[in-house]
């Protein structure tokens, strides 16, 4: 089937929206970031291995070494994110972070010499001019007395998780290429993220201080991601990393909406005009 990577990129992209929003309800509870990622990973880690040694597609190869380097970007670039929706709207910082397509796209294009369609070119501007108009939108909620001070940090937070996250976007393509499977990336990354969670937790916290209460909202993140990982590389067996990795990044649209209807975040028009333009983009990649 021609473009068959497509629905597998629309479900990981849904599968990412779903699990921002839950990334920004552990941050309007208070939950510091680096506890919470220990929630998610307790999850994460168990699955992959159990579901690999199942189905017996867990190998210990070069998959899985491109899995564990995923993992070491990855849980920097979701303890930026987290960090950056302590005090940024998650209709503006999703869109934001999910932007991080740009770089993969960039690396695939320049590395693995993938083509560069009119709708390609089209779609990729679109959605630097969403980024311009989201970013437009950034606003803070902290009680710091220098605002000057907390925007630095926000901007900061937010670069540092959306370079990290292009990387990785681009580092599960090489693996989803080196002949693996799916299950033995992630299950490398699983492995990495865990033992990063964990001690980080340890040297912020000197201690384990793991949060009974809000055990269930780990659950559910590692669940949406889990999913949206594994669709993710299996659309990369096939898709090109340009298109595909940017689809599934666009997940922001989905929070975005619901972060303005569930939050009460503020409609403006240059937030409807930012969601309109990746929506547009989405459309032109597809075709």
């Amino acid at each position: 089937m021609q473009n068959a990577y497509l629905p597998l990129a629309l479900i990981s992209m849904c599968c990412y929206g779903l699990g921002d929003l839950v990334f920004k309800f552990a941050a309007r509870k208070g939950i510091p970031a680096h506890r919470f990622i220990v929630l998610q990973t307790v999850f994460f880690l168990p699955s992959a291995l159990l579901l690999g040694w199942v189905t017996g597609s867990l190998h210990f190869g070069v998959p899985f070494l491109f899995g564990m380097c995923a993992g070491l970007t990855l849980y920097f670039a979701l303890l930026y994110f987290s960090i950056s929706l302590n005090t940024g709207d998650v209709s503006v910082v999703a869109p934001v972070f999910r932007s991080s397509f740009v770089l993969s796209a960039t690396l695939a294009l320049l590395f693995l010499n993938e083509s560069l369609t009119m709708n390609k070119g089209f779609a990729f501007v679109l959605l630097i001019i969403a980024a311009f108009l989201l970013l437009s939108n950034l606003s803070f909620r902290s009680t710091n007395p220098s605002p000057s001070k907390t925007s630095k940090t926000y901007f900061r937070s937010l670069a540092i998780a959306t370079v990290l996250l292009g990387i990785t976007g681009f580092i599960y393509k090489l693996g989803a290429i080196a002949g693996g499977n799916s299950i033995s990336i992630v299950a490398g990354q699983a492995v990495v993220f865990f033992t990063m969670a964990f001690s980080s937790c340890y040297y912020k916290d000197k201690k384990i201080i793991f949060l009974w209460k809000y055990l269930y909202l780990g659950f559910i993140t590692a669940l949406f991601l889990f999913l949206a990982l594994y669709f993710l590389l299996e659309a990369l067996k096939s898709g090109p990393a340009s298109t595909v990795v940017t689809i599934s990044q666009m997940g922001f649209v989905v929070t975005a909406i619901l972060g303005i209807f569930i939050f009460k975040e503020k409609i403006s028009v240059r937030k409807v005009l930012g969601l309109v333009c990746s929506i547009a983009a989405m459309i032109l990649l597809a075709i």
